[in-house]
Parts: structure tokens; sequence; C-alpha cells
């Protein structure tokens, strides 16, 4: 019988398909042209996330980036912007990654450890109003 995977199974087999940074990089990587997508609930996004950080939760996460979907965000649809992609703790942001990956965007990159590694290294964190 087949071992059901877990949800740190599917992290790692993501984990081990992307680049990822460290939050001690995003600083000049933000400089170079990344932004940030916060793939995190509004709810999450609301108690603080990097600045400028663009929110699509990652359960919607494909119909945003599909070209071919009316409902699509724009902001999602050149494939050769630059993302640094992030979440609480880097694992629904690994997994967003591979897809995005998948979706053809050529520069993207995982935040390892999240917002959680964001906040502990004393990195400024804007709220929502």
């Amino acid at each position: 019988m087949k071992k059901e995977k877990t949800l740190m199974d599917f992290v790692k087999q993501a984990k081990a398909q992307i680049q990822e940074v460290e939050v001690s990089e995003v600083i000049a990587l933000l400089e170079n042209g990344y932004q940030i997508l916060d793939v995190r609930e509004p709810e999450e996004f609301s108690s603080g996330s990097i600045e400028s950080a663009l929110n699509i939760p990652r359960g919607i996460l494909e119909p945003a980036a599909d070209r071919e979907y009316t409902g699509h965000r724009e902001e999602l649809m050149d494939r050769a912007k630059k993302w640094l992609v992030i979440c609480a703790s880097s694992g629904r942001s690994a997994m967003a990654t591979v897809v995005l990956q998948e979706m053809g965007f050529q520069n993207v990159k995982n935040i390892n450890g999240g917002m959680n590694a964001w906040k502990a290294a004393g990195l400024p964190v804007a709220t929502c109003q």
C-alpha cells in the first residue's frame, strides 16, 4: 500500500524544484526590480506584510495568473516580471513558486522562512489600515 503524502511531503518536493532566498537578501532584490507576492489569506496579510506587497491568496493563484481566465490579475500577466513569493513560514509560498514556474514565470523565488523569519529578523512590517 502506498504511503499517503503529508503537507510536508508536498513542501519538501516543492522546495527541491525552486530557488529560495533568505530574508537578509530581500531588500537588495527589491532594489533590483523584484516585487513581493504574498500568498497568505487576506486576514494574515492585513496583520502585516512587506511594504508594497501584492496579496493573492494561494487558493486563487492559478486563476489570477491564468492569461486565458477572464478574472485574471493584470499584475501577473508579464511572465518576465521578477517576483519574491512569501507566506507565513514558506510552505505555501514554495508550492506557489512551483505553480508560477509551471505557468511560465521566469524570475520567481521563494522567501525561506516567510513572514515569520522576516519579523524575527526585525525587518519592517507594513500594516493595512
